[in-house]
């Protein structure tokens, strides 16, 4: 959900305050009410690392969490991260290969009102791993999660898994298809990898196939000749990526030319674009976050998972059901919702959609279908008045796609436009 915007006059007024009264002046935004919302209270909206965690199934293990600068007024969104084999950037996480820098996944992150948490996984055994012991490293996380969610009022529709490598084999193959209960909505976005399931896959709800975009973003040369376990990441994640769709999950993978496995410092700008395609409008000032520390000069020496044989994607057949509707002896016709007055604007990949939404709306939705195929990419917001919804990078340059405005489920809009040459 967005996340409140503070302006600059009302920073100053702060300001103003505080030097006539010699106290901190905190400023937040109205009020913002979460369906979701899960109203915790008592953990500290501040940054701190290597936090120990002990999970109720004995595992044991750390975590950072970057809450400095994140609105309290309403629920936040959340990222988990999970790193690779190694932990090579949760145990530097300043460093500008992931997490740290004005580019990586916590500033990006923070800079649309997004709580991030990177987690190191409880494996102390060798090379530590998130996907050996993946099923109870699962239930450590969930574990987590709870708590996380008891500590900080968290919006459950805006909840991120981001991995990598390893940790994306973990999001894909154990924690997702375990614990999806756990999420309302928000996506995935994974990094070199992200498999079928290895456990067996509980049954995804369907609001959460329709509000959790899956993304995988694996370099086209991370095809297993380029490391020196063979490792087929590309193979893994074209295997994932259809399998998520085959449950109805929209997914899309992007394979640059030319980049392996070493991902370095690309994590928090693609983080940062799929946030924006979903989710936009939820910046908050810089002058309101603390800085982040310089980047450390040290890069990772790169790792991939162990070579497993995952089984083969679990197939569910189920028998269709019959039903016989008897007619009704009255008929009621309910008048169709009125059609919304708006201004759609396409851009090259994108487009804008400015609308006035009525108050009592609890929420509003952009939806952007591709004409053809299962492709479709979305924006929301909760908030009334007089709003723009982007859809940012998502969509091909001089291409024809279908929209629809819908307000609380119902379609108050919708019609075609094609993006920019």
């Amino acid at each position: 959900m967005p996340r409140a915007r503070l302006t600059a006059a009302t920073a100053l007024a702060a300001a103003a305050l505080a030097t006539l009264t010699g106290l901190v002046a905190i400023v937040v935004a109205p009020p913002i009410a979460s369906a979701e919302s899960t109203n915790g209270t008592g953990m500290a909206y501040s940054d701190r690392t290597f936090q120990p965690f002990n999970a109720s199934n004995g595992l044991s293990s750390k975590y950072h969490v970057y809450a400095a600068g994140i609105p309290q007024d309403h629920a936040a969104g959340l990222v988990l991260q999970f790193h690779g084999d190694g932990a090579y950037e949760f145990a530097n996480p300043t460093s500008s290969y992931s997490l740290g820098g004005p580019s990586g996944i916590v500033a990006q992150a923070r800079s649309r009102g997004y709580i991030t948490v990177p987690v190191r996984t409880p494996d102390s055994a060798g090379e530590i791993t998130w996907w050996e012991n993946g099923s109870a490293n699962a239930d450590f996380v969930a574990n987590l999660l709870d708590t996380l969610e008891t500590g900080y009022n968290i919006d459950t529709e805006d909840i991120w898994l981001v991995g990598y490598s390893g940790g994306s084999q973990f999001i894909t193959q154990f924690f997702l298809p375990k614990y999806s209960s756990k999420i309302d909505g928000g996506g995935t976005v994974v990094f070199g990898g992200g498999g079928v399931p290895r456990v067996s896959a509980q049954p995804f709800a369907g609001g959460l196939i329709a509000d959790l975009p899956m993304h995988w973003y694996t370099g086209a040369a991370d095809n297993g000749t380029n490391v020196s376990d063979g490792y087929n990441a590309v193979l893994d994640a074209q295997k994932g990526s259809a399998w998520y769709s085959a449950q109805g999950f929209t997914t899309d993978l992007e394979s640059p030319a030319g980049l392996g496995h070493n991902l370095s410092g690309t994590f928090g700008t693609v983080l940062a674009r799929h946030l924006d395609d979903h989710a936009p409008n939820n910046q908050v000032p810089t002058t309101t976050v603390a800085a982040t520390p310089e980047p450390t000069a040290t890069q990772p020496t790169t790792t991939t998972p162990a070579t497993t044989t995952s089984p083969p994607p679990i197939t569910t057949t189920t028998a269709p059901v019959t039903t016989t509707t008897t007619p009704v002896a009255t008929t009621t016709t309910t008048p169709p919702p009125a059609v919304w007055n708006y201004t759609l604007t396409p851009t090259r990949i994108g487009a804008n959609l400015v609308v006035t939404i009525p108050a009592g709306t609890s929420r509003t939705t952009f939806r952007v279908t591709a004409t053809q195929g299962p492709f479709y990419v979305y924006n929301y917001t909760t908030r009334t008045g007089l709003r723009t919804l982007s859809i940012v990078s998502s969509l091909a340059p001089d291409t024809t796609y279908n929209y629809t405005v819908e307000a609380d489920d119902e379609i108050v809009g919708s019609g075609s436009f094609q993006t920019l040459p």
